[in-house]
């Protein structure tokens, strides 16, 4: 058994050794030294300096370097950092040199300038400062993309000191930076054209470590697209008055910030149903092209997620309208049986065994039709109530749906959200659009119909009959005889007699 251990943990060492190598590989190392200088003794103090070292140390860390940074360095502790620096660059697959204070060219070489430096002759200007020939040395220790960056063509403060050591000795004095010579692989930004003056700014920053800084924050840029908009920001923010210059030799693209882009990470959220992640997503990048696309896919994902209880609302409250529905109209209808039964008791209608009067007699009431009216009024009444009752509890259904209706529309403005569809149209009709109920009409009583039994059973249709002429002995008197048809017609088919045609 322990034989097996041991050969199982020898399988798992010689795997992780194997894959050791493999994983170095994937792991980009990167190393940065930043100096800013401010609080020079012997020349004008640079109050933005030591922000702009501190805000391109921490933007450079946020992006995966490993930074070696000094903020108001003496010539000893600049020497100690860029010391440091070339260890830590050995090998290293990116390097970069950020330098932000006064630095000046002499007989054509650059001299960083440390903060108790005092220039006055040729030979302060090499014991005294740090040549940049040495930075660029520190550079070349590293196997991948090497980059320096100079915020330090500020105005030589020494030009007059020196100036004034060229009448006796031949030598020449710049008031910028003279360009460097082109390596392959590296990048050398100047804030300012070669031989000429930058701003320090009036800011927290100078107008081009401001850019620089915000530039870095972007994902995805490539380092030469990447200086191309620090020099347009600068120049935009600076009237014209300042154009940095960027001199690049590299065979290859190079990201300082390697993060996806927005365009990336919306393609691997766009079909996400993660509603957190597309919140995120908005959150990070609030300026984005995609972040209507993400609004509108966060929406679809909580309707889908809200869809079930909403579903089932919507089907209670439908089944709520119909139930009232059809309250409603059994109550309308029972309305006006109730008001046709007393419209009828009025009108005398359904006493049809009611004997008929003799003409001239008043008909006899019966003891229950004042009861019986009375009741068909109070049924009448309480249909009417009900109605009534049941017309306000629609009235308040239509407002509640109205107003649910509303809130939606609010929530879905106030997100930005798609317009949601159009609820189903409501069963209950509105108060106005129902057809008005006709109120019971008062009929007048019905005329009396009187029958003469010895007529030939004419009704008068409500009017008494009136009495036939009789002649004194009380009888109808005769009619005049008739004109016998069938005799007329047989005398002008046989022109003969046609007595015995009856």
């Amino acid at each position: 058994m322990t034989a097996v251990v041991r050969f199982c943990a020898l399988i798992a060492l010689l795997a992780n050794l194997v894959a050791l190598p493999a994983l170095a590989q994937t792991q980009e190392r990167r190393v940065a030294l930043v100096i800013g200088n401010s609080a020079y003794k012997n020349a004008p103090a640079l109050p933005n300096t030591p922000n702009d070292a501190r805000d391109t140390a921490e933007a450079l860390r946020k992006v995966g370097f490993e930074v070696v940074d000094g903020i108001d360095l003496d010539k000893r502790g600049m020497d100690a950092a860029v010391s440091r620096f070339a260890r830590l660059a050995q090998d290293a697959d990116a390097v970069m040199f950020y330098y932000a204070g006064h630095g000046f060219q002499f007989n054509g070489e650059n001299f960083l300038v440390p903060i108790e430096a005092k220039i006055d002759d040729e030979v302060s200007v090499q014991y005294e400062t740090v040549k940049l020939s040495e930075v660029t040395t520190a550079l070349s220790f590293a196997k991948g993309v090497k980059i320096m960056v100079l915020d330090a063509c500020r105005n030589n403060p020494f030009l007059a000191q020196l100036s004034k050591k060229q009448t006796t000795r031949s030598f020449s004095v710049g008031t910028g930076l003279a360009p460097i010579v082109k390596a392959q692989g590296m990048v050398t930004a100047y804030a300012t054209q070669a031989n000429d003056v930058a701003a320090d700014g009036a800011g927290r920053n100078s107008p081009f470590t401001a850019a620089l800084v915000q530039e870095i924050k972007q994902p995805g840029l490539e380092i030469a697209t990447l200086f191309r908009r620090v020099q347009k920001a600068v120049y935009d923010s600076t009237g014209g008055k300042q154009t940095p210059e960027l001199s690049l030799s590299l065979l290859g693209d190079f990201y300082l910030n390697r993060e996806e882009t927005d365009a990336d990470i919306w393609k691997q959220l766009r079909s996400s149903d993660n509603a957190a992640e597309i919140k995120a997503f908005i959150q990070r990048f609030p300026t984005s092209f995609f972040v209507v696309d993400a609004k509108t896919r966060l929406d679809l994902i909580e309707r889908r997620s809200a869809s079930p209880d909403r579903e089932k609302r919507e089907q209670e409250f439908a089944a709520r309208e119909k139930e009232l529905l059809d309250r409603v109209q059994k109550a309308e209808k029972d309305r006006q049986q109730a008001a046709v039964d007393l419209a009828g008791r009025d009108a005398g209608k359904g006493d049809g065994e009611r004997s008929v009067p003799k003409p001239g007699e008043t008909p006899a009431a019966k003891p229950s039709d004042a009861s019986e009216r009375e009741r068909l009024a109070k049924e009448l009444a309480k249909r009417e109530q009900e109605l009534a009752a049941l017309e306000a509890e629609k009235a308040k259904l239509i407002q509640e749906r109205q107003d649910r209706e509303k809130t939606v529309a609010t929530r879905n403005d106030a997100s930005g959200a798609t317009e949601l569809p159009v609820p189903p149209k409501p069963l209950l009709p509105s108060t106005s659009a129902r057809p008005q109920r006709q109120e019971p009409r008062e009929l007048k009583p019905a005329q009396r119909v009187v029958v003469d039994r010895k007529s030939t059973g004419i009704l008068t249709g409500g009017v008494e009959a009136e009495p036939e002429p009789r002649n004194a002995r009380g009888r109808r008197p005769s009619k005049p005889a008739a004109t016998d048809d069938c005799a007329d017609a047989l005398r002008a088919q046989i022109g003969g007699s046609a007595n015995n045609c009856r």
